[in-house]
């Protein structure tokens, strides 16, 4: 999931530093608060491990327009339809450290990364699961094609957008070279991403309902 490396200029030292350091305190956190009971128990952990594994491959398939930027889908929706915020965050950050290990980037952009690839889809998609539970009727249907689909999709498009604005702020790339080269292809990825987070979600509510934190049967259950 690493966004963002080599592409920030010398003067983004202060900002990098910053997300850095409120990255890893809200790691600190989410390890106290939930207390890592799901990693404890096998049947947790092996979701968990499989979307590390999902995670930790996108970097090798994406593809590169200039050094620094990629784009990929992120699967960040489902993660925290999963598994909810603390440990989708979690599982985000140690594939980052991995990938900085593997020397797929730095360490000092995992924060700002983080941010970008995690806390804008992430709090989207549980945001938006929210206002449905609260205004919609809570029915099947809707929670894998609006919170699913339509939720990961746009999720993508914030990420895209938020990316962009970093980039402006703290990057010497020009707006006119972004919205030529980048935004349109990140941009592009909303529907497979829309599409790929439909289509398992589907798949696990209905042969795995166990492994997905934000549903439950006697909740979403189809009415006769």
């Amino acid at each position: 999931m690493m966004l963002l490396h080599g592409a920030l200029n010398d003067h983004a030292d202060w900002a990098l530093y910053l997300a850095l350091a409120c990255t890893f305190a809200c790691a600190i956190w989410a390890i106290r608060s939930s207390g890592l009971t799901r990693v404890a128990s096998t049947a947790d952990a092996i979701p968990l491990g499989l979307m590390g594994l999902g995670q930790l491959a996108l970097p090798h398939l994406a593809g590169s327009i200039v050094e620094g930027l990629s784009f990929y889908p992120l699967l960040t929706a489902l993660s925290a339809l999963m598994f909810g915020f603390r440990y989708s965050f979690l599982l985000a950050l140690t594939v980052q450290l991995m990938n900085v290990w593997a020397g797929l980037g730095e360490l000092t952009s995992i924060g700002i990364s983080l941010w970008i690839t995690h806390w804008i889809p992430a709090c989207w998609t549980l945001g938006l699961l929210a206002v449905c539970q609260r205004y919609l009727p809570r029915n099947l249907f809707v929670y894998l094609l609006l919170n699913g689909f339509f939720g990961a999709s746009l999720a993508m498009i914030w990420v895209q957008f938020g990316a962009t604005g970093i980039l402006l702020g703290l990057s010497d790339l020009s707006w006119a070279y972004l919205k030529q080269y980048y935004l349109p292809f990140g941009l592009m990825l909303s529907f497979p991403e829309g599409f790929i987070t439909g289509a398992f979600l589907t798949m696990l509510v209905l042969f795995q309902p166990q492994w997905v934190y934000t549903f439950r049967d006697e909740v979403y259950q189809l009415k006769s």
